[in-house]
């Protein structure tokens, strides 16, 4: 039999769409408060997160008629007819928030408008206004909740654990802040303050003060404005990179949204720069025209649709490639000092030597007190010998500089002449990199670079670097159709599946611009007459399988085809780990390497140099 929900009942339902958790409460309330133009709010949280959630405000505050009907199901100020969704610019416009929380909490409510004499205090539960009374308080709104979730607790019974839920108002709170630099943000949980975002409108400084230092020295920033668009964006460096994209935050007209396709359009950009699997951070500010895009897609208001995204995308793209690739650089290897844990047993030893040392001096010979035990007697001639060492170790070194000193001028520049490798010449790499010698290999993979004059030592992969060199060397033969073919002697058979030999009939124009002349040889066989010639050598049967397997996808160009199968031929052809290289092939492979578009990773986006400074090394060996 079909019944008709009462209207509790129907509240408590639409209630579940809007209101998940606790930080869906922070966000309708905090959003509300932007929209009523406060420029300073505070939440506060006590106890579990479901205990107590307070949001104030210095916003506009509620009229005294509009209390009647604040918390009415589709109630709202920001809408009055269906044309206005299409220039919405407020964060809130449903009329849903409001009323979904006061049927799932219990709240009391404080408000004043700037021209009132008072304000109202009220005390809701069930949707309905129980209590209300004049109060006296400063312009603003203040929302108490309490017992979220008391009178539905099955929806209560499947909170995540509680840490994880103050994890979330955090993180809600913290996304709104980055979004409206012009607003004072304060978050406070049981008395301690874990967010103060302060006066400063300086995004740089926003994100400082909510992402911390590591992030907010390692973007770098990019704009681009037209008349239907303005995007303003801080995009990581190629040294700052996540394993997920929690770190990716995207604002459209000032509201946090998730969007796979602006998130690929500035990833896309980072192919090669940072290792496989891994996201650039950034945080992108992008302003449209609300004609443009539609937010009423889900009532969380965290996804929207686009007109004409594929625009939007390659603005953004640009935006990105001006911005990363003048701000590549070496990654540098440091060490944390680490102090060392101290036993409290050996806090109590070194006070009781310190004490018997003190005794020793202060007592007179013939004392009892003053004998001195075998154990100090072992201590002293410690002591004694590490003095001794010391010394030896300052005079040898102050022998080893007086040493130094006598080699001539001339000597020294003749011996960093023969062996800098780059001088002063033109290179795209960083400039640490000039003035650098062959110092050695390590374990036939690592070549050492050493540049005396700033204390440096540059470790570069002599695969991943080769890798490089030869990846951009391969790409630029396709892109510039210079591919040499050779003709084989004897033709080769080449027997396919189904689906490969349908593959290769219908993209047959492709394999011919890649340097294949391939001839169909009926049932399921083709034959290869002539190959593509790589780094020197023929390309067979493989390279082939491999193109196949990449074209799963409409494709316009070689290019589109088989960019990462161009990278693992690039590997292929490198020298590995463990091969022998003489002077002269890492003085080629260092010079060619400079020289790249990007040098400073391989085509997967491992790292093909580091950088270790004299002074990282000093503290390995305790000298600072």
């Amino acid at each position: 039999m079909i019944r008709l929900l009462d209207e509790q009942t129907i509240s408590k339902i639409a209630a579940g769409e809007i209101i998940e958790n606790s930080a869906s409460i922070v966000k309708e309330l905090v959003e509300n408060s932007i929209d009523a133009g406060a420029d300073d709010i505070l939440v506060e949280l006590r106890g579990e997160s479901t205990n107590y959630i307070k949001v104030s405000d210095n916003g506009l505050g509620f009229s005294e008629e509009d209390l009647e009907l604040a918390f009415l199901r589709h109630s709202t100020s920001k809408l009055q007819v269906i044309e206005d969704l299409e220039k919405i610019r407020t964060l809130g416009f449903r009329g849903e928030a409001l009323a979904s929380i006061s049927n799932i909490s219990k709240i009391k409510l404080m408000t004043k408008r700037e021209n009132d004499l008072a304000g109202n205090s009220l005390v809701i539960e069930n949707g309905k206004i129980i209590k209300k009374i004049k109060v006296g308080m400063p312009k603003g709104t203040t929302f108490i909740i309490n017992d979220v979730f008391y009178n539905t607790p099955v929806r209560k019974k499947f909170l995540r654990k509680d840490s994880t839920e103050i994890s979330n108002i955090i993180d809600i709170v913290q996304k709104i802040a980055l979004s409206n630099n012009n607003i004072k943000f304060t978050l406070i949980r049981d008395g301690k303050t874990i967010l103060n975002t302060g006066n400063d409108k300086d995004p740089i400084n926003r994100i400082f003060s909510i992402l911390g230092s590591e992030i907010a020295s390692s973007l770098n920033e990019g704009r681009f404005e037209s008349e239907n668009y303005t995007i303003r964006g801080f995009f990581s460096d190629n040294k700052l990179f996540r394993s997920n994209r929690d770190s990716q935050y995207i604002f459209v007209n000032g509201r946090f949204i998730r969007d796979i396709n602006i998130s690929r359009a500035v990833e896309k950009n980072y192919n090669s720069l940072i290792p496989l699997n891994r996201y650039p951070v950034f945080i992108l500010y992008i302003d449209i025209d609300p004609k443009l895009i539609d937010v009423n897609i889900h009532p969380k208001k965290n996804e929207i649709k686009i007109s004409n995204e594929n625009i939007l995308t390659a603005l953004l793209s640009e935006v990105v490639e001006e911005v990363i690739f003048p701000n590549r650089s070496i990654r540098e290897i440091e060490f944390e000092d680490k102090k060392e844990n101290i036993n409290v047993f050996d806090i109590f030893d070194e006070y009781d030597l310190e004490e018997s040392l003190d005794s020793i001096e202060t007592t007179k010979p013939g004392d009892n007190n003053g004998l001195k035990s075998l154990w100090d007697l072992e201590r002293e001639n410690e002591e004694l010998e590490i003095r001794e060492e010391k010394a030896f170790n300052e005079e040898a070194l102050l022998y080893k500089e007086e040493k130094s000193d006598l080699k001539s001028s001339n000597e020294q520049e003749q011996h960093l002449e023969k062996n800098f490798l780059f001088n002063n010449e033109a290179s795209r790499i960083d400039e640490g990199l000039l003035n650098t010698r062959i110092s050695g290999v390590l374990f036939k993979t690592y070549i050492l670079l050493e540049n005396q004059k700033d204390g440096k030592v540059f470790v570069v992969d002599q695969h991943a670097a080769h890798e490089r060199v030869n990846y951009e060397k391969f790409l630029n033969m396709y892109l510039n159709s210079e591919i040499s073919s050779q003709i084989l002697i004897k033709p080769e058979i080449i027997e396919l599946n189904q689906i490969e030999y349908d593959k290769i009939l219908t993209y047959l124009d492709l394999f011919t611009k890649l340097g294949f002349k391939i001839e169909d040889f009926g049932d399921g066989s083709v034959v290869l007459r002539e190959v593509p010639m790589i780094f020197g050598l023929p390309t067979y049967v493989n390279f082939i399988r491999d193109i196949i397997d990449s074209l799963d996808k409409e494709i316009s160009s070689n290019y589109e085809a088989d960019l990462y199968k161009i990278m693992r031929k690039a590997c292929k052809a490198s020298v590995k780990a463990g091969d022998d290289l003489s002077d002269i092939e890492i003085e080629a492979l260092i010079r060619d390497l400079k020289n790249c578009e990007n040098p400073y990773t391989c085509p997967h986006g491992r790292p093909t140099i580091v950088e270790v400074s004299k002074h990282t090394i000093s503290k390995l060996f305790l000298r600072e």
